[in-house]
């Protein structure tokens, strides 16, 4: 029956089954579309919820840090206002600093005073003019004065022989100098067969003259680093090696046939003379008494005279000036560096580099010990020690720092201004070309030679003369001086040169020209010799305090030498186009200079360092001639400085044991017992013990001096009134002690943050 069954089945039934299956199939693929569909929709309604959720929570995050930004705002304002305090509280920090500083130098100079008072070295015949002292309402002071003692003159001795070594060799090459161009020309045709020409010979020689100042150049830039690494002395011996150098080059120049050893010699001697010109005048001012730093430091222009001097009487051609003789003429130059580095070592390092840049305080009493020959140098000691406190913040200036710094800049002006007085005026051009000029003005070759012996003569003559006068006129009055006569007599050269250019053909008037030529060159040295010739080298470093004295030397000498250079290599050229007005643009030159140190370079004379640096700090009055002495006038007049935090306020009280505030500004003081016996102790400290309560006031009718710390006598109060009392450095003021409501102590500002 089955298999009946199955073969009932037709054709059309398995079509009709297919379909069936068809229609079933599409109908689950849709239905199961739909469920896909579903499915997305609610993924999405999933995820548009979850979405939801994180942007609530963002936003929530939003305002949390919008808050906070808010806050932070607010953190800001108080934190800028909080700096605004500290920068206050700085600024009178700062303020403070200053017057403790002040307050601080104030005690020391009048300690110096104090000791200078009680000082057995000082002169009581020597006092202040009356009629100057008289118009501050004050007595003449004695005033201390050293003399010369051994050590020191070894030691100026020994130094100025750096300064003779310059002269010697910038007038050394004048007189031989047909005698080197012949030796060039000699070289030069054995070595190439042919003649050299009057133009390169005349080249050769000036690069042999020029050359000097290029060493001189590279010495005098570099002496401010070697005063500070090495010392003055230190520096001083280490620089003969160049010297013993160069003059070993220069005397066997002619022996080995070449001139490239002059000229390399004539360097090495120029770094040698450049080192000395920075080195000596620093180290004569720092070993110098204040009375005699002046004329001690006119001793390096003499030194400078008598090189030259020497160089030309050498020179000349009855001694050493032939064909033979010239290379032992330069060669002369071995001996003084070799007397130096015997010399040297007997004498001190600067007290002043040993106690303000190296710190060595015994070393520094040591030496002023032996410069000074007596244990008393407290004086001294103190005084650097005031400087060095004014001047803390400048232990090491550069030469950047030193160009930099508006305070130190206006002296580094004038310096150098005061160096290029020196070589501008003209007198390089009389020292180089000195015979040729006289020569050029109608006289022989022998009578110009004499000539130039003669300026070296008169030049020693009046520097020898300017000595004393050096610390009695002042240095400024006399480089006036010297500035004025050298504008004077360039005209008068000048003039001498045009008559004998339109009246040449007459022999009478070629006579009475040379003569005038002759005179008005002489007149030209002497003026350079009272100012100009010694003034540059002593105050440029009178200018500066320690620290910033190698700096300013090295740019001071650098500028010197560069124009030197300049006017060694450059005069024949101006002489050539400017031929009879040669001599007008230093002309012009001095006359400016004239004017610039009217007007900006102050007096130094009997001046400490610090009370010259004090000049451009507190911008006073430069151009003042009259003597400024610590220990006279200037002492005793100055006042107190005056506090930032605004008046001193004064607890009096009743009862020496009671406490009674005292407000300064924002902050409360108390003055006990303590404080007052605070104040007595410091006085007594000083040396003060005239000036405690116990003691007896002086009277107003005493003389000053009996209170050797105070500025001025009390003046009389009105009647009923108390007399103020003056003030004494460390706190305290003297009352009279009638009563203990009498004494009262003066209690220094304070500051709390």
């Amino acid at each position: 029956m089955d298999w009946q069954y199955t073969d009932g089945i037709t054709a059309a039934d398995v079509s009709c089954l297919q379909k069936q299956v068809t229609v079933m199939s599409s109908n689950l693929s849709a239905k199961l579309d739909e469920l896909q569909r579903g499915d997305r929709h609610l993924e999405t309604t999933v995820a548009l919820h979850e979405i939801r959720s994180q942007l609530q929570e963002l936003t929530r995050s939003v305002e949390s840090c919008q808050s906070e930004v808010c806050e932070v705002k607010r953190d800001m304002v108080a934190i800028r206002s909080e700096l605004d305090t500290v920068q206050q509280v700085k600024e009178e920090i700062e303020e403070l600093r200053e017057y403790v500083d002040r307050l601080e130098e104030h005690t020391h100079r009048r300690k110096l005073r104090l000791l200078q008072q009680n000082s057995p070295l000082r002169d009581d015949a020597e006092t202040q003019p009356a009629a100057e002292l008289s118009g501050a309402g004050l007595k003449p002071t004695a005033q201390r004065r050293q003399g010369l003692t051994f050590f020191l003159c070894i030691a100026i001795g020994a130094a100025v022989l750096g300064m003779l070594q310059f002269g010697y060799n910038t007038g050394v090459i004048n007189a031989p100098q047909q005698n080197i161009e012949n030796f060039m020309k000699d070289v030069y045709k054995s070595r190439y067969a042919e003649d050299l020409t009057e133009e390169t010979v005349k080249l050769l020689y000036s690069v042999a003259v020029a050359i000097f100042a290029i060493g001189g150049m590279f010495g005098g830039f570099s002496g401010g680093l070697i005063a500070n690494r090495f010392g003055r002395k230190g520096g001083l011996l280490l620089n003969n090696v160049m010297g013993v150098g160069g003059a070993c080059l220069m005397g066997f120049a002619k022996l080995a046939h070449s001139y490239e050893l002059l000229f390399l010699g004539r360097f090495l001697i120029g770094v040698n003379c450049g080192l000395n010109t920075s080195l000596v005048p620093m180290y004569i001012t720092e070993i110098a008494p204040l009375n005699l730093r002046g004329g001690l430091g006119t001793l390096n222009q003499l030194a400078v005279t008598v090189g030259l001097l020497l160089s030309q009487v050498l020179g000349i051609e009855q001694i050493l000036g032939t064909d033979d003789g010239w290379p032992l003429l330069l060669g002369l130059a071995v001996f003084p560096a070799i007397l130096q580095l015997v010399l040297l070592p007997m004498c001190p390092e600067s007290p002043r580099y040993l106690l303000m840049t190296k710190h060595w305080e015994e070393e520094a009493r040591k030496a002023l010990q032996r410069l000074r020959a007596s244990s008393q140098v407290e004086e001294d000691i103190e005084e650097m020690r005031a400087e060095e406190r004014a001047h803390s913040a400048e232990a090491f200036i550069s030469m950047t720092e030193l160009i930099c710094s508006p305070t130190l800049r206006h002296p580094l002006i004038i310096g150098i201004t005061m160096q290029l007085s020196q070589q501008l005026s003209g007198i390089n051009a009389v020292f180089y070309y000195s015979t040729e000029l006289f020569m050029s003005s109608g006289l022989t070759a022998e009578t110009a030679k004499f000539a130039t012996i003669g300026i070296g003569v008169i030049m020693l003559f009046m520097t020898v003369v300017s000595i004393p006068m050096m610390d009695r006129t002042g240095r400024r009055t006399l480089h006036l001086y010297g500035l004025g006569g050298m504008f004077i007599f360039s005209i008068f050269i000048t003039i001498s040169f045009l008559i004998k250019e339109f009246f040449g053909y007459v022999q009478e008037m070629i006579d009475w020209m040379s003569y005038l030529s002759v005179v008005s060159t002489l007149g030209f040295v002497v003026f350079f010799a009272v100012g100009p010739g010694s003034i540059p080298w002593m105050i440029t470093a009178e200018l500066f305090s320690q620290g910033p004295r190698p700096a300013a030397m090295s740019i001071a000498v650098l500028v010197n030498w560069l124009t030197n250079f300049l006017v060694g290599i450059g005069f024949p050229t101006m002489k050539t186009h400017l031929e009879n007005y040669t001599f007008l643009p230093f002309s012009v030159f001095l006359g400016v200079f004239w004017i610039f140190t009217y007007r900006q370079v102050p007096e130094t004379k009997n001046k400490t360092f610090e009370e010259i640096s004090a000049i451009f700090r507190h911008g006073g009055d430069r151009r003042g001639m009259r003597n400024s002495s610590l220990y006279g006038l200037a002492g005793a007049s100055e006042s107190l400085p005056e506090s930032p935090m605004g008046p001193r306020r004064v607890s009096t009280a009743s009862d020496c044991a009671a406490e009674v505030p005292a407000t300064y500004g924002t902050t409360t003081t108390t003055v006990t017992e303590s404080d007052e016996a605070d104040c007595v102790g410091a006085m007594g400290a000083m040396g003060v013990s005239e000036l405690t309560p116990s003691t007896p006031p002086p009277s107003p009718s005493q003389s000053p001096s009996a209170s050797p710390m105070t500025s001025a006598p009390p003046s009389p109060a009105p009647s009923g009134e108390p007399m103020s009392p003056p003030y004494i450095p460390g706190g305290c003021a003297w009352r009279p002690p009638s009563s203990c409501a009498g004494d009262r102590c003066v209690s220094p500002p304070r500051f709390a943050v």
